[in-house]
């Protein structure tokens, strides 16, 4: 029989004991051994560097060595700690929350785990034993980790590595994972969830409109769905009823950004302070830096938005389409290494702004390395009867023309030698369809990332049917389908996380969800994996179509520089 606490320190002492033991506060360090350390805890999860800085060691499927960061517990259980499930393997949630707790059959979770993908036969399997456990404390921990046995004495899956580590080792790692993804992210209530769309001012307005009808039209789309549901709750004895809990309503915010793209951030934080958003969906900028440069420093994903001049950032939460304008200019060097023949000579002109001065300057760089011989020249210059610095015809002129006007185009265009072939990004392909075009139609060239023939996509129908049943006038294709694609899959993400809204988490389940049919046609391939934020990397040369003007056919193949 225990003493009963007497003194004042004695009951001090049993109530600090008693808040350790849920985890409220660290554990008291032993008697000369230093405190856990939830930093080099971190470490150990996202490097695999123990305390001493030497690699983490491991083995898998009994002695697959697995050393340094490949042994590292991010590897498989991402950075939210939620797990994830790949090539028939279901890899459990190990944050806080979940780990510290006892284990219940969530029917919830495990139908939405089951059902939402094409899975073998043993994840099934593994999903329909989801094995009960007590909560885990430091040494059922650290038997897990050393000997692959869980809380309740059960044999861990053959893949989860056995690791070498120390009691200090579990110890730090024991006080990360106890406040990994335990608190959820701004932008979200118990009704709502808080999503924003970014426009800049010099977005065309009839652009403006029209992603703006598709992502309003979407969110009074599922706001009617999650409508119903929430007004039956209890309707159902299956996992309906259980999963009422992660409805929340769709709040759109339309942030504009005025003045100079140095400015931007600035605005943007106003905007989050006045109403913090859980992410951003879409927008409408030629460039885009600056706003990922802030929603990184936010930490808030941010969905595919339309520009063409992507942040380039390695750890960015944004993702992307394309690399824009700097892939174009490296699939045009592609495209003239791979000709035959003589050594070619290009004129390069460029013109003002960003849209132009930068795949100017990735394609100067890349076609020199290639061997491609470049006269860059810029078009406020007199070129008429400018000659190319070297000896020699001109085989090819590329104009970059940012945001001129067709009719500057044209004059540019006008002054180049007779018969050779011109060169422009995707984002002018208007400007064939145009009468500015027709002394040049039948040497005019583009970079197009897209698919050729969007409309005879098999996946381009369900979205034309989608966006045409809700109203909405489809005044430019691209950019509309574009908008569909990042809220449906918005929309599937937000759907697997459940009640747990981090934004890692839905990060996880973007790079998760992003392949198969959510793709709208128009790209020839769209997909992602871990740490991946750009969904494709190709692009063809084309030409308007003889037969067609509203339509253009591919001169080579699909390249990916």
């Amino acid at each position: 029989m225990s003493k009963t606490p007497t003194t004042y320190i004695e009951r001090a002492a049993r109530a600090i004991s008693v808040i350790l033991s849920f985890g409220a506060l660290p554990p008291l360090a032993i008697a000369g051994e230093p405190a856990p350390d939830a930093a080099l805890g971190e470490r150990l999860y996202f490097e695999g560097r123990k305390a001493d800085g030497s690699p983490l060691l491991a083995k898998t499927q009994s002695d697959v060595p697995l050393p340094g960061s490949r042994a590292a517990c991010v590897t498989c259980h991402r950075p939210s700690g939620f797990g994830t499930s790949e090539g028939g393997y279901f890899v459990p949630p190990i944050n806080g929350a979940t780990l510290y707790s006892e284990r219940k059959l969530d029917r919830g979770r495990f139908l939405l785990n089951r059902f939402e993908q094409a899975q073998p036969q043993r994840y099934r399997a593994r999903l329909s034993q989801p094995h009960m456990r007590p909560a885990y404390d430091f040494d059922t921990l650290g038997r897990a980790l050393r000997n692959g046995v869980d809380a309740a004495g059960q044999e861990l899956d053959p893949i989860m590595p056995r690791y070498e580590l120390s009691d200090a080792d579990v110890a730090n790692l024991q006080a990360f994972l106890k406040n990994l993804s335990a608190k959820i992210d701004p932008g979200v209530t118990d009704e709502e969830l808080h999503f924003a769309t970014i426009v800049s001012k010099d977005a065309a307005p009839q652009d403006r409109a029209a992603m703006l009808s598709v992502i309003q039209a979407y969110f009074d789309w599922a706001n009617k769905n999650s409508g119903g549901e929430r007004s039956r709750e209890g309707f159902s004895p299956y996992h309906q009823s259980e999963l009422i809990s992660a409805t929340r309503k769709w709040r759109l915010h339309v942030w504009e950004l005025d003045g100079a793209p140095q400015s931007w951030p600035e605005q943007l934080e106003q905007k989050y302070r006045a109403q913090p958003v859980f992410a951003l969906v879409s927008g409408l900028a030629p460039v885009w830096g600056p706003i990922a440069e802030f929603s990184d420093s936010q930490k808030i994903p941010a969905l595919f938005p339309n520009t063409e001049l992507p942040g380039n950032r390695k750890d960015s939460r944004t993702f992307y389409f394309t690399h824009g304008l700097e892939l174009e200019a490296k699939g045009l060097v592609t495209f003239f290494s791979r000709r035959t023949g003589e050594k070619k000579r290009v004129r390069q002109i460029v013109g003002e702004g960003p849209l132009a001065a930068e795949p100017a300057k990735v394609f100067e760089q890349g076609a020199r390395a290639a061997g491609v011989d470049v006269e860059t020249i810029a078009a406020a210059d007199n070129i008429a009867g400018r000659r190319p610095a070297s000896n020699g015809a001109i085989d090819a002129v590329v104009l970059w023309p940012g945001q001129m006007d067709d009719e500057k185009i044209a004059s540019l265009l006008s002054v180049s030698p007779a018969a050779t072939p011109l060169y422009l990004p995707s984002h002018k392909l208007d400007f064939a369809r145009s009468k500015w075009a027709q002394p040049f139609a039948d040497r005019l060239f583009f970079v197009d990332p897209y698919e050729v023939d969007v409309g005879s996509h098999p996946l381009s129908f369900r979205v034309r049917a989608w966006i045409n049943t809700r109203g909405v006038q489809i005044t430019n294709q691209t950019l509309q389908f574009q908008t569909y694609y990042a809220l449906s899959l918005l929309d599937a993400a937000v759907g697997r996380l459940k009640t747990d809204f981090f934004r890692d988490y839905l990060v996880e389940n973007i790079e998760h969800e992003a392949e198969g049919d959510l793709n709208p046609g128009i790209f020839p391939r769209l997909s992602l994996g871990p740490g991946q934020r750009v969904a494709s990397h190709g692009v063809f040369v084309v030409r308007t179509s003889p037969d067609r003007n509203d339509a253009v056919e591919p001169v080579g193949d699909w390249m990916i520089p």
